[in-house]
């Protein structure tokens, strides 16, 4: 945990702590889509074939206190311990650094399941007869990508047990291994295609996909 300082380590702490915020568990995720202009810019969750979550943070890095070795360090340190408590290596830090004023700090999660133990932030990414299975009811209503105007339902949904689905209560980019299908009405399809956008953090959001 960060240490209680005075005057202008308390500020020089709270503004390192943003980071620290979306890459350890302190708290809920503050730092949502980035306002950069491609979606390579932006922070995402890059869902795997293999169960594995890449989280790629591109944040403002900007003021002349901040300090990318003090990230680093922390964040490595937050992994160890929850590598520690976990048993096995299930998180690692691929990368971390600054260009011009911004940091791109990449991490990988074995699932989804260490993704949501390590930030205590909701997040399922498997099939959808698995989603119900671990307690997801699955009472929602999506809206069809391809077809416009066409939503489903519980029922609907049930019955694309293989289907996959991503689950989130997140400000984020998810990025699925396959093509998407239906989302959550407050998730938006990104510019390529490839990529939905979830502009709700307050409440679960879900995307089905191939």
């Amino acid at each position: 945990m960060l240490k209680i300082c005075q005057g202008t380590e308390v500020r020089k702490m709270k503004k390192i702590s943003l980071f620290l915020l979306a890459v350890c568990g302190i708290a809920l995720l503050m730092a949502g889509c980035s306002s950069k202009e491609t979606e390579e810019d932006v922070s995402t969750l890059e869902l795997k074939k293999n169960g594995e979550i890449v989280h790629t943070i591109v944040e403002d890095f900007g003021e002349s206190y901040y300090d990318l070795d003090e990230l680093k360090s922390s964040t490595e340190e937050m992994i160890a311990d929850y590598n520690s408590s976990a048993g096995a290596d299930r998180v690692k830090l691929n990368s971390a650094q600054t260009q011009d004023g911004v940091v791109r700090l990449v991490m990988t999660f074995k699932s989804s399941e260490d993704y949501s133990g390590f930030y205590r932030q909701a997040l399922f990414s498997g099939t959808v007869k698995e989603a119900f299975g671990a307690g997801y009811d699955l009472d929602v209503t999506l809206n069809s990508v391809k077809e416009e105007g066409t939503t489903i339902s519980k029922q609907d949904i049930l019955d694309m047990g293989d289907k996959h689905v991503a689950i989130v209560r997140e400000n984020i980019n998810i990025r699925p291994y396959g093509d998407i299908l239906y989302m959550s009405s407050d998730v938006t399809l990104g510019a390529d295609g490839k990529t939905a956008v979830v502009t709700n953090g307050e409440s679960l959001s879900y995307i089905i996909f191939k």
